[in-house]
């Protein structure tokens, strides 16, 4: 892979993993807020918080596989 698509493949994959962490926050934010007092949606909040920190955690693994193309 030369440099260049590796570097335009990092910085699309860097915008994805801070898409994933907005994502995590903003569910994290809502599992927490006292307005929502349903427990089965905070669960469900909390879990998408969950599932876009694993998504996060993914995409930091494929850019150190880019990382250690060259």
């Amino acid at each position: 892979m030369d440099t260049a698509t590796q570097r335009k493949l990092l910085g699309e994959f860097n915008t994805m993993k801070l898409i994933e962490q907005d994502a995590h926050d903003f569910y994290l934010k809502v599992s927490l807020d006292p307005c929502v007092t349903e427990l089965e949606m905070r669960d469900c909040f909390r879990t998408l918080a969950e599932e876009e920190k694993y998504h996060a955690e993914l995409v930091d693994r494929i850019m150190n596989i880019i990382n250690n193309c060259m």
